[in-house]
């Protein structure tokens, strides 16, 4: 799942982990106790499957860049929103009808679920002991070659080689070491 590259090395663990956060941070006298049974009894998060395989017959990747989401069984939004804050020009459609979203859920969204959950992508004990990871990443508010030669290296480099996520590609080129900055600016 992780070979498809839409997920920037992040595992369902690391997904589910950033919800209970900002979950967390929304209701932060919350029990430990009580939170985990919520988690292991209503949090489903999977990588998406075709026939419960991760590759198509041909043994190509399964990936999918554009984002579900269901509210209350009401209204829904897909898009390419991402849960995180970036520089791009994202585009979605929220439908508030439930008619409509009834109609969402039984044509796509529960035979995709159906294809996709096997309840192995996601570990409880995982998710509430990744809380304190910070995978919020360095900051970068401005141009520099120094970053767009990564990017450009990193795009080129993590798809022909097979690497799973942009960080295994910097730390096999050793990237963050004076000597090879200085070979990029």
């Amino acid at each position: 799942p992780l070979e498809a590259c839409y997920g920037n090395g992040w595992t369902c663990n690391d997904v589910a982990s950033e919800i209970i956060k900002r979950i967390k941070k929304q209701f932060p006298t919350a029990e430990d106790g009580d939170l985990r049974k919520k988690v292991e009894e209503n949090l489903r998060v999977c990588f998406i499957r075709h026939d419960k395989s991760t590759t198509y017959p041909d043994g190509g990747n399964i990936g999918l860049h554009s984002k579900y989401f269901i509210i209350d069984d009401v209204a829904s939004y897909t898009g390419s929103q991402n849960l995180y804050d970036c520089d791009l020009a994202e585009w979605g459609v929220l439908v508030d009808d439930v008619a409509a979203t009834e109609k969402m859920i039984s044509e796509y969204w529960t035979p995709m679920w159906e294809n996709s959950y096997t309840g192995e992508d996601c570990d409880v004990q995982t998710v509430m002991d990744g809380l304190e990871i910070d995978r919020d990443g360095e900051e970068v508010s401005q141009f520099s070659y120094l970053n767009q030669a990564k990017l450009e290296d990193a795009a080129r480099q993590s798809t022909r080689i097979g690497l799973s996520s942009n960080a295994a590609f910097y730390a096999k080129e050793g990237y963050g070491d004076d000597e090879e900055k200085d070979k990029l600016i």
